[in-house]
């Protein structure tokens, strides 16, 4: 009686990576999530920039980042991070960005970066 009794009253035990599995089933080909950086980006030239406006990125001298737009330069980044001089050293100097907001009075522009 005493078996019997204790297996019908605890609780049952299920393993712990059971419940990972079938969570994350559906998940097995999903991408993983991307990270987006922001950067602030001091404008130049007449060119003026629009929210959620593409832009590409370029590698200079001194490891110094110029977004453009066409031929034309349009924003110098202020402190690039070294993760992203990293990742335009590994895509040959060149990359893009969105613009995330561009306010008319002042000159300066933030940038969002996939990684």
């Amino acid at each position: 009686m005493g078996t019997d009794f204790l297996r019908n009253k605890k609780e049952r035990h299920t393993k712990a990576w059971r419940h990972g599995v079938a969570r994350t089933e559906g998940d097995w080909l999903a991408d993983s999530p991307r990270v987006t950086r922001v950067f602030r980006a001091k404008g130049a030239g007449a060119v003026r920039l629009a929210a959620n406006q593409s832009v590409v990125l370029r590698l200079v001298a001194n490891n110094q980042v110029v977004a453009s737009v066409g031929i034309h330069e349009v924003a110098t980044l202020v402190r690039p991070s070294l993760a992203l001089v990293e990742q335009l050293k590994k895509s040959q100097g060149m990359g893009t960005a969105r613009v995330q907001r561009a306010p008319l009075s002042a000159d300066r522009v933030d940038l969002a970066v996939e990684e």
